[in-house]
């Protein structure tokens, strides 16, 4: 290394000081993730058993004594209690995590925009290369997980809980077939009734999951169902736009292409309050002649000061900003935009290199 400004090298030695201090933070969260992720999967177990037992209860109250019924409802109340503590606790390590992560990127980029003014050998510039390719790896990775994550809780919370309603009812009915036929016959309709609304439940739960007509139909198809879907349930006017998207794209481009407006509306919904948004994705002549993927979604919401949420390594936004960046960036290397005014709505977009061949 060659001699360089004492507060240059300084600099330099500290960001990669601080560089393995974020690492050994990360594994330490990741380690905590892993744990709490295990406790947040138990205690869901635990909640549906006390569930079952509390609906059996309401069923055959004169079964139980009044200290048992007592002791169950305690029993749901910590369960309850403590898994809504595990979950804030497993959100709050996940954004600890991405901030981490954040935070690991920007001091790798700081150091590999220094190494040239200190005559940093080839080597060391591989072994930054290695870095990013294993942070690459831990983004997939990571990714994967939260994903995981959210399908656990989503099941845990919907069908799981249908289904042990259902199979209650059923045990209803089966005792009411010999003291009340007629009531039998009127429970089994409503039995029905619930089984098909279930049924509904699971298939647009598959349809979040992984759109089948994806594969199948394409990009565009998915998306006008998936926003009709989104448009009817959160009663949110959305205009779609598709444009000069006739061919089919590589399925990893059309997946994350999917899953980055999936993601922007998730946004909206939660945090816009607004009462219209717009989707466009279509493919365009960019500067130089080169084609690409352009795409956009925006509201008519609140908006918010993006300096400061992006400044807040710890908010639910950022995360869900951090989120979008990622699909477009990392996973397509593409480029992602962001604007937004206090009461003038928030608009997100990727400009995508449109894949040869």
């Amino acid at each position: 290394m060659t001699d360089a400004p004492p507060s240059l090298k300084e600099l330099y030695d500290k960001a990669n000081a601080d560089l393995e201090k974020a690492r050994r933070e990360l594994n330490e969260i990741e380690a905590l993730l892993r744990q709490t992720s295990n406790e947040v999967e138990k205690l869901q177990q635990r909640e549906l058993t006390v569930s079952n037992r509390l609906r059996d209860l309401d069923v055959n109250i004169d079964r139980y004594s009044k200290a048992d019924v007592k002791n169950y409802y305690a029993s749901a109340q910590e369960v309850q209690m403590r898994l809504l503590t595990m979950r804030s606790q497993l959100e709050q390590l996940q954004y600890r995590q991405q901030a981490t992560k954040q935070r690991q990127s920007l001091l790798f980029e700081l150091i590999t925009a220094l190494e040239p003014f200190l005559g940093v050998a080839t080597p060391a510039g591989n072994a930054g290369g290695m870095v990013g390719s294993d942070q690459l790896i831990a983004d997939i990775i990571q990714a994967q997980e939260k994903e995981r994550l959210r399908i656990s809780l989503q099941m845990h919370d919907g069908p799981a809980q249908s289904m042990s309603n259902l199979v209650l009812r059923a045990e209803i009915c089966q005792r009411l077939l010999d003291r009340d036929p007629e009531m039998a016959r009127a429970e089994l309709g409503a039995l029905k009734n619930a089984i098909n609304a279930t049924l509904q439940d699971t298939r647009r739960f598959i349809f979040d999951l992984r759109p089948m007509i994806l594969d199948d139909l394409g990009l565009a198809p998915t998306l006008r169902r998936y926003v009709q879907q989104v448009s009817e349930k959160n009663k949110l006017e959305i205009n779609l736009m598709v444009q000069n998207l006739e061919m089919r794209l590589p399925p990893h481009y059309e997946v994350a292409i999917f899953r980055f407006i999936q993601e922007a509306l998730n946004n909206v919904i939660k945090h816009a309050n607004a009462s219209q948004a717009r989707v466009l994705v279509g493919i365009r002549d960019d500067v130089g002649a080169a084609r690409v993927i352009h795409v956009s979604v925006e509201d008519d919401g609140s908006g918010f000061h993006v300096g400061e949420v992006l400044s807040d390594d710890s908010g639910r936004r950022n995360m869900g900003i951090a989120t979008l960046r990622q699909q477009v960036e990392t996973l397509l290397r593409g480029e992602f935009g962001i604007e937004s005014a206090v009461g003038r709505g928030t608009r997100v977009e990727a400009i995508i290199p449109l894949p040869a061949g």
